[in-house]
């Protein structure tokens, strides 16, 4: 059976020839396997696209050669509820968001690319904790086929930009530079396409230095623009104004719910809750509790989204952020 290859497949396989590095070469790579057709005549063709990929993710993940032998700075373990990404061009104030964040050291610069490597900080919302991580600028050719990596494993990402000087051509330039590298910001409200030609990421837009002069006017304007299209937060570093509701935006932008568990003679322990994704049922949360849950769990009773406190549910109920439940075998 022919292959029916698409203009679409040679124009993005086109582009993988040419690539001159890895990320531009995985991101047309990715477009040629979401637009090949799908059918008998092209199964040979997909498992070839697939080994390409693994084989190009597999490089992108070998340690760089360094002068020293410890951990690699660019491949950083996921903790807490997940990792969200600063990510912007020079002195956008990324380094200075991580430290009024998370208290985190950070060395911070009136000069461009102060950061070489990531700084990690662990972000505290309420009772939870996640991973956040200062990135060098998006245009730091020095640095750029290691970040791609970083962004590909990243839950979220913070798009960071400074009322000081010209966000919304800081915001063009950015999203310039994700597509090239085969990144496109997801909308609010939209859910991941498996299809996409891009790799899609949940994002945050965050104007910071809102305290400088002038900085009310550019707001307004990326307000117009954006406001509708992504969650918006305004921030200021040095008065600590936005912070909380950033620290909010990013719990929420991560999709994740925080369940607890309490016994039948108990009461909740709210200090210690089960994170899942956003749409996990009670079967998930018992086997994130401990894999002996996932036969034996006969039902559970529910506090919280229920229709009345301690109602008896079943396996696949879908539990909410806050609910609290008690597992019964």
């Amino acid at each position: 059976m022919p292959a029916n290859l698409t203009p679409q497949y040679k124009e993005a396989e086109k582009r993988y020839k040419q690539a001159t590095n890895l990320p531009a070469r995985i991101a047309a790579l990715h477009e040629m396997m979401a637009v090949v057709p799908k059918h008998k005549g092209t199964d040979h063709l997909r498992a070839d696209l697939r080994s390409r990929m693994s084989r190009h993710l597999a490089d992108l993940e070998k340690p760089k050669a360094t002068s020293g032998g410890g951990p690699q700075p660019f491949s950083l373990r996921k903790d807490g509820a997940g990792q969200a990404l600063i990510i912007g061009l020079p002195n956008s104030g990324k380094s200075e968001l991580l430290s009024a964040l998370t208290g985190a050291t950070t060395k911070v610069g009136d000069y461009p690319f102060t950061t070489q490597i990531p700084q990690v900080g662990m972000l505290p919302y309420e009772n939870v904790y996640t991973q956040l991580v200062d990135t060098p600028s998006l245009n730091d050719r020095d640095i750029q086929t290691r970040l791609f990596g970083l962004l590909r494993n990243a839950d979220l990402i913070l798009v960071t930009v400074d009322l000081s000087g010209n966000p919304m051509q800081e915001i063009m330039e950015i999203k310039r530079i994700l597509s090239e590298w085969g990144y496109e910001l997801l909308p609010k409200g939209s859910s991941y396409d498996p299809e996409a030609l891009k790799i899609q990421k949940s994002t945050i837009l965050v104007a910071n230095k809102s305290d400088v002069t002038g900085s009310c006017a550019r707001y307004n304007d990326l307000k117009t623009e954006y406001w509708d299209t992504y969650p918006l937060v305004k921030i200021s570093c040095l008065d600590g104004s936005g912070l909380e509701e950033l620290s909010r935006l990013v719990f929420l932008g991560l999709g994740k719910i925080r369940v607890y568990t309490k016994s039948p003679s108990g009461s909740a322990d709210f200090d210690q809750p089960i994170i899942l994704i956003n749409g996990s049922t009670i079967a998930d949360a018992a086997e994130r509790l401990h894999k002996d849950w996932k036969t034996k769990l006969r039902y559970a009773l529910l506090w919280g989204s229920s229709k009345f406190d301690g109602q008896r549910i079943g396996r696949d109920y879908p539990l909410r952020d806050g609910d609290v439940i008690e597992l019964h075998s």
